[in-house]
């Protein structure tokens, strides 16, 4: 039987090295998908290579190099495709404008598609009051 000084040790890196990796894969699997979470993982030699450059001195070539701008395009492509969350949702603006004398108060209500990075928070947005009774007129026609 080994003794506790390196038993310890030993359980300590199983501990990080295997049982924090799959805990942290399963957890991507579950938030981010299959094909993402694959994408990412697909990172980890580079991060390797690049960790033996710090710890080992090893020297950068043409193709490690070629290789991680590839991997660092594919993997932004991701993290954006990740992030941004693209839907559509109705609007309601109430205006006040006149013409011909006489003021107005409309409200109109449309749907229109949006982007959103990052957040799913509620958002505003404005239109000229031109837009506005633009608005107005397409729903009256």
């Amino acid at each position: 039987m080994p003794e506790l000084i390196y038993v310890l040790p030993a359980l300590l890196l199983g501990f990080v090295a295997y049982g924090l990796s799959i805990f942290t894969y399963i957890r991507a699997q579950k938030t981010l998908g299959a094909a993402k979470t694959s994408a990412y993982y697909a990172a980890a030699p580079f991060i390797g290579a690049f960790m033996s450059f710090v710890l080992l001195h090893e020297e950068f070539t043409a193709a490690y190099i070629a290789a991680i701008a590839v991997m660092t395009a594919g993997t932004a492509i991701v993290v954006a495709d990740t992030l941004a969350k693209h839907h559509s949702h109705e609007h309601t603006h109430t205006f006040t404008h006149t013409h011909d004398g006489t003021t107005h108060t409309h409200t109109v209500t449309h749907s229109h598609e949006h982007t959103h990075y990052v957040t799913d928070d509620k958002h505003s947005h404005r239109h000229s009051m031109e837009e506005l009774e633009g608005l107005l007129t397409a729903t009256h026609n």
